[in-house]
């Protein structure tokens, strides 16, 4: 069994910074509690168990003593406690790979199915989360008899993992827990706003919220717990001559620790700390400490305070520029670094002695976990002190704030190339024999380990983060990156791959070449970046497979006009050479998105621009990183193939429609189908959601349109009115009325609340394909089969006037921003109509090539055959060539950006199954567009 899998993840995986677990006698009512869910069998039981409090309350120490108990009575499945200080533990894609491992080991009734899942799709664990759930979890376990015994699974700190993916985990587990009765899984988190939202929405709930629970008993279990730890401190150190603490210490500490046992805690290690071995007067320095009339009201005032009685102990040596120098370089880089960095590994990243690192963190033993060994990392004991010592409002001790600004960033960043400048080379590991797939190198682990400190790897794998984070224009950092981007990057790609981070190297480049393109560095390291993320988009696959193919195949055949390819390939001694059809430039697919397996019919972008969604014939539909291409999601559920898709305005939910006859909506965040949509007899040919995102249209084969509630999915209304099938639906922009048109040549217009009809426009004499909106909704215009095009008042009905130019069936049709101008266009010309002229004037564009139509930022329209993509000038005199798609016949097409053809990107769904993604910024224009934005249809003037 071979899945990707956060080891330190579990509740007993002897991480340094595990919680310890619940004092004997501590805890008593909220522990039986949880156990006495964990194992009911009763019908009704709540299949997820929220425990939420403040920081610092004692969240992780009770669901660890769950762990210990559940585990003890052999029904613990597994276990996640998550943790910003390590990349791993707050990585939600290593979540449900990590829990189906443990599963399999703690029960011989998983450990078959789940093995059965991962050999019948290796990549499982490697997939977007809702794949991963359904493909570990939700069918594997779904094959066993719900009435066995309760198991349970225990996630800790959801807050501490990444907010997205914390999201998405939520509503996966919330959506399907119930067809699984047997498991029982309990979440911790801080009421944090992102997980509390998805929470409120659950009905199927169980919820404890810890800092509500009676302050008597948790006092109590405070003062217990602290004086068992007072007990043991003395004894530990060796302090018979000490007298014992009173009870009015013990009182004043549980009076200070208020609710937050990590105050408590704080306390025992600061009073206890073996290098003083002074406890009394550390318990002195707690008890003094006085709050600020500012802080007094905040919930962490007491646990504020203590940090700062922390802090102010450092300032009692004598040298406080120093102290201070060493504890933002040690302990910012604690905070700030994206992974934690072995001890020895730490000091090497900041430059500085192992001393300097033991010496700032010899008195923050009570809030640090120091190592014990050069390979083992230093931790944060709590959350709550990262938090802390970020915040400025809550540190009252200005030197010790520790701010991702203008100089922890840009240090790390600097760092970062420095280590790779210094220590990358060709063939760093030592391979030599360019044959070989990286799977088949003897060794490699080894020699990757010897060949790239671990110091390294971080830089390799987080120098574009840290970039991205530090000012623009930085003189040093402009200069690091134009010496990386003309020397090193190839070596990077190869370093990359033998690590296992090449997936990641796309993000980088683009961080790197946004970073750049806003410090307005030189135009030779823009298009180095530009390249580089090109180079890796066309190769990836095979460096992925093959480090040293970096050096070989990939730069062989890579354009050689490219300012990436003249650079290294004057330095690089390739052992292949390509004699013909390597292309001058980068092809104008930047990327070819693979993932269907039938023709693609609809393709769109989501309003934020940050997803591409695709339908097909295949039944199913693919979600995209629109910058990237990366695959996210294959969202199954339609029995035939699809038809029309469309993004909410929000983006976070799609309707599709399909062959067999049903609508579904698509939860983006989980991927999750919300709902199946049924209604109608025959096939859907269209859905449209409202500007509001409140209400969804569809409109049908069976001659019917039908609205929906677009969050529930129930049927609102079936509006009948057309005698064919129905071939276009829009709202008008107030969301308020409805058009749709018909083959039966009429186009009706909706109340879209009721939907009752408010009249029926007549006065085409062939089909009508497509309807629009004038953008302050008084106009209607409607295109036909046979070539007409109609003007209608969009209040009334009324019909003002016939525009018969077209010979050819009209394509697209759409309107200026300002109403002013309606464009039409059909396979032979694109016309513009002066609309403030009466009767409306034409003014004639001819085009005399085949082409694509140029076509939606925020829809989608039918294409034609592969040709020119051409578009219009607002005046309507200019005709710009942006790109040509030698393609097989494409089916549909749509247009992402905001306004300017350097800012959009074009997305063309093919027969064969495939998407391609264009920019048309890397490709000569006839003549470039100035002002015009590309709106539904064929082309549009801002």
């Amino acid at each position: 069994m071979s899945l990707p899998r956060a080891n330190l993840a579990a509740y007993d995986s002897g991480r340094k910074d595990a919680p310890s677990s619940c004092l004997e006698g501590t805890r008593v009512s909220i522990l039986a509690e949880i156990m006495s869910w964990s194992e009911s069998t009763e019908s009704g039981t709540c299949p997820l168990y929220w425990l939420l409090g403040l920081a610092g309350i004692g969240k992780s120490t009770i669901v660890k003593t769950v762990a210990e108990r559940a585990d003890k009575n052999r029904m613990l499945g597994g276990s996640f406690f998550f943790s910003r200080s390590d990349a791993l533990l707050c990585d939600p894609n290593l979540v449900f790979p990590t829990l189906a491992f443990q599963l399999a080991q703690s029960d011989n009734d998983f450990k078959p199915i789940i093995g059965e899942a991962i050999q019948q799709d290796m990549m499982v664990g490697h997939k977007e989360l809702s794949a991963q759930f359904e493909g570990l979890i939700l069918k594997p376990l779904g094959k066993l008899d719900s009435t066995r015994r309760t198991t349970l699974i225990v996630l800790d700190a959801l807050d501490e993992c990444e907010e997205q993916g914390a999201v998405t985990i939520l509503q996966l587990l919330l959506s399907h827990a119930s067809r699984l009765p047997f498991l029982r899984i309990l979440i911790t988190s801080r009421p944090e706003p992102h997980i509390s939202s998805v929470f409120t929405e659950a009905r199927n709930l169980a919820k404890r919220v810890l800092h509500h629970i009676e302050a008597s008993v948790i006092e109590g279990d405070l003062r217990l717990y602290i004086r068992s730890e007072l007990r043991t401190i003395l004894k530990k150190l060796e302090l018979s001559s000490v007298p014992g603490w009173t009870e009015g210490e013990i009182d004043s500490l549980v009076e200070k620790s208020g609710k937050l046992f990590i105050y408590a805690a704080t306390s025992i290690r600061f009073i206890g700390d073996a290098r003083v071995r002074d406890p009394r007067r550390h318990l002195r320095l707690i008890l003094d400490t006085q709050l600020s009339k500012e802080s007094e009201a905040t919930p962490y005032s007491q646990l504020d305070s203590l940090y700062v009685g922390v802090l102010r102990n450092l300032l009692s040596d004598s040298n406080r520029n120093a102290i201070v120098k060493r504890f933002q370089m040690v302990v910012g880089s604690i905070v700030l670094l994206r992974q934690p960095l072995p001890l020895g590994s730490l000091a090497q990243f900041v430059q500085c002695t192992l001393d300097d690192v033991d010496t700032a963190l010899r008195h923050l033993r009570s809030v640090i976990i120091p190592p014990s060994t050069l390979d083992e990392a230093p931790h944060i004991h709590h959350p709550s002190f990262r938090d802390f010592i970020t915040n400025p409002s809550r540190c009252s001790i200005p030197e010790f704030v520790i701010v991702a600004g203008p100089d922890q960033e840009p240090r790390h960043a600097l760092r970062c190339f420095q280590l790779m400048e210094t220590s990358l080379r060709q063939d760093i590991a030592g391979i030599s024999d360019v044959s070989l797939l990286n799977s088949e190198v003897e060794g490699l682990e080894a020699k990757v380990s010897d060949a790239l400190s671990v110091e390294l790897q971080y830089a390799c794998r987080f120098w574009a983060s840290h970039l991205s984070h530090t000012e623009l224009r930085e003189k040093r950092i402009m200069e690091a990156l134009e010496g990386f981007s003309m020397r090193f990057i190839l070596m990077w790609f190869e370093a990359m791959s033998l690590i296992g981070s090449l997936s990641s190297a796309v993000t980088s480049m683009e961080e790197a070449h946004q970073w750049a393109m806003n410090s307005q560095c030189e135009a030779t390291v823009i298009t180095m970046l530009a390249d580089a993320r090109q180079f890796i988009l066309a190769h990836g696959e095979l460096i992925q497979g093959s480090a040293l193919q970096v050096y070989h195949s990939a730069l062989a055949f890579t354009p050689y006009d490219t300012a990436l390819y003249k650079t290294y390939s004057k330095d690089v001694k390739s052992c292949i050479r390509v004699l013909q059809g390597v292309e001058a430039q980068w092809p104008q697919n930047f990327s070819t998105l693979i993932g269907h397996s039938d023709r693609v019919s609809s393709v769109a972008f989501s309003p934020d621009g940050l997803w591409l969604a695709s339908g097909s014939y295949d039944c199913t539909l693919c979600l995209w990183d629109a910058m990237s291409g990366a695959h996210v999601t294959t969202l199954q559920g339609h029995s035939h193939g699809i038809t029309s898709i469309a993004f909410s305005p929000d983006s976070f939910r799609l309707a599709s429609g399909s062959y067999d006859c049903t609508l579904r909506l698509w939860d983006l965040i989980s991927g999750a189908c919300i709902a199946t949509l049924q209604g109608h007899s025959r096939w859907v040919t269209l859905v449209a959601f409202s500007p509001d995102g409140l209400h969804l249209a569809s409109g049908s084969d069976d001659c019917t349109l039908c609205l929906w509630d677009a969050m529930s999915g129930a049927h609102i209304a079936t509006l009948q009115g057309h005698s064919h099938w129905v071939t276009s639906v829009v709202f008008s922009p107030d969301g308020l009325r409805l058009a749709s048109g018909s083959y039966d040549s009429t186009v009706c217009l909706w109340d879209a609340i009721s939907g009752a009809c408010i009249a029926t426009l007549q006065g085409h004499s062939h089909g009508v394909i497509m309807v629009a909106f004038s953008p302050d909704g008084l106009w209607l215009t409607s295109a036909s089969h046979g070539g007409s095009l109609h003007l209608w008042d969009a209040m009334s009905g009324m019909h003002i006037a016939s525009l018969q130019a077209h010979s050819a069936q009209i394509q697209a049709v759409t309107f200026s921003s300002d109403g002013s101008t309606l464009f039409s266009q059909s396979h032979t010309e694109t016309l513009a109509w002066d609309l403030t002229s009466q009767p409306p004037q034409l003014v004639s564009t001819s085009i005399s090539e085949a082409f694509l139509p140029a076509i939606s930022l925020r829809s989608l329209v039918e294409a034609t055959v592969g040709g020119w993509i051409q578009a219009l000038d607002s005046h309507g005199n200019h005709v710009a060539r942006i790109c040509y798609i030698p393609l097989h016949y494409s089916l549909s097409t749509t247009i992402q950006g905001s306004g300017l053809p350097h800012q959009f990107r074009l997305a063309v769904g093919c027969w064969d199954g495939h998407i391609v993604i264009v920019d048309p910024q890397d490709h000569p224009f006839v003549h470039r567009l100035k002002d015009v934005l590309l709106v539904t249809g064929s082309v549009a003037a801002t």
